[in-house]
């Protein structure tokens, strides 16, 4: 089968989880045998350049993200967000037309000499691209709620939000009824895109279920395929050669996060956990606006190592006995909870999104309310015994048979 996937980052570069499932698909894909091509932006030169390899072709074509992508003009991006959300995710909106014009133009030209069998959007840009070209078979990838949301996770305040309408949308931005009556309009446009698909993948249950309530999708057009894991986020190594790797305590319980350190994550609740809990030591691993709020905290059973880089970060997996994971936004996969399980880790996550659905599949975990009391009972009652082996035979297993089971939901 000749597969064209389109996507706006691929790694190296990447912006989350998705660019890592994807590359973890498309590699197993070529490995079966089947033709795929992956076309994505240059980011790094203002040229196209071709990759090749056996069965794989990664097409980085010329583009101006090239210079957006630059130090600066992130740095004064940021800025704005800070000052004002509105005239930020306005500017973004233009931002995003324009860069899907720019991928549907670049596929149109390479369907204009090659065929697929099957065209794949990775995410919002892509799908918005290929929603306007006319082809066999497309299928669009559901990895969050861009579609229906502008801050993408259909959070208000720790509550799950009803959508982006004009109060909403003032409450949640600050926006006057101007900017915020053309928001609203903006974003009721992306939700026609996924009339234009054939088939239509979602990371969870959690997310499918909203897609389906909010635009009215058949059940039956939405299928369900959780994120697979690499290989290489297992170590193979033991839990004891870990800890002395990274200089660790043996004689501890140690208690980990990894992410991005911002009150969305649930990253202001780890020192009160951490109190609530002194003979466990709380590794951070990450960075981000409350930085800070690590490298200066007081409290001895803290340990902050910020942001690691995957061969690193596998260690401290294998090293902990428990991943926590307090999110107060509606998580619509978490992929750490299968990294750390995969590993060995009991997850204590919140309730929100498809947190506890995770835990359910991966069957050694709790998830609770957010908040630090929860999370610290959680903890002291985490059980002693691992369920390594089953654990990680279980994920590693479903992650090697991902491909097929991509290939079934698209052909059903």
């Amino acid at each position: 089968m000749r597969i064209l996937f389109v996507t706006e980052y691929y790694p190296p570069i990447h912006m989350g989880g998705a660019e890592i499932s994807l590359k973890i698909l498309v590699n197993k894909l070529a490995q079966l045998g089947h033709e795929v091509t992956v076309i994505t932006p240059n980011y790094t030169k203002y040229k196209t350049e071709t990759e090749i390899s056996k069965n794989l072709r990664v097409i980085r074509f010329k583009s101006w993200r090239y210079f957006l992508f630059k130090k600066q003009l992130r740095k004064l991006s940021s800025e704005i967000y800070l000052r004002k959300k509105s005239s930020y995710y306005f500017q973004l909106n233009g931002y995003i037309k324009f860069s899907s014009f720019e991928i549907m133009k670049v596929v149109k030209e390479l369907l204009q000499t090659e065929d697929f069998d099957v065209i794949h959007a990775n995410n919002l840009e892509s799908i918005l691209a290929l929603s306007k070209i006319q082809v066999n078979t497309k299928v669009a990838h559901l990895r969050d709620f861009a579609l229906l949301c502008w801050n993408r996770g259909l959070n208000n305040n720790g509550k799950l939000c009803e959508g982006c309408s004009l109060t909403n949308i003032r409450q949640c931005m600050g926006a006057n009824y101007i900017l915020g009556s053309a928001l609203v309009h903006e974003i009721n446009k992306r939700k026609n895109a996924l009339d234009e698909f054939d088939k239509i993948l979602a990371i969870s249950n959690f997310v499918k279920m909203e897609f389906v309530k909010r635009l009215n999708i058949p059940t039956e057009k939405i299928s369900v395929l959780y994120n697979p894991i690499s290989p290489e986020i297992v170590p193979n190594i033991s839990k004891e050669e870990a800890r002395q790797y990274l200089n660790l305590p043996e004689d501890k319980t140690i208690v980990l996060f990894v992410g991005t350190l911002t009150e969305l994550k649930g990253a202001h609740l780890i020192p009160k956990i951490a109190k609530e809990v002194p003979g466990h030591l709380f590794v951070v691993v990450g960075d981000g606006p409350l930085r800070k709020m690590f490298t200066k905290s007081p409290l001895k059973n803290v340990l902050y190592v910020g942001y690691q880089p995957m061969e690193i970060l596998r260690h401290y997996y294998k090293a902990s006995d428990i991943l926590l994971v307090p999110s107060l936004w509606y998580e619509p996969f978490g992929r750490v909870i299968i990294e750390g399980a995969v590993n060995g880790c009991y997850v204590v996550g919140s309730d929100k999104g498809a947190i506890p659905e995770l835990i359910h599949w991966i069957g050694y975990g709790t998830s609770v309310p957010p908040q630090s009391k929860y999370f610290a009972e959680a903890i002291k009652n985490a059980p002693q015994t691992a369920k390594h082996e089953k654990l990680k035979i279980k994920i590693i297993n479903y992650s090697h048979k991902y491909a097929e089971k991509f290939i079934k939901a698209i052909m059903e």
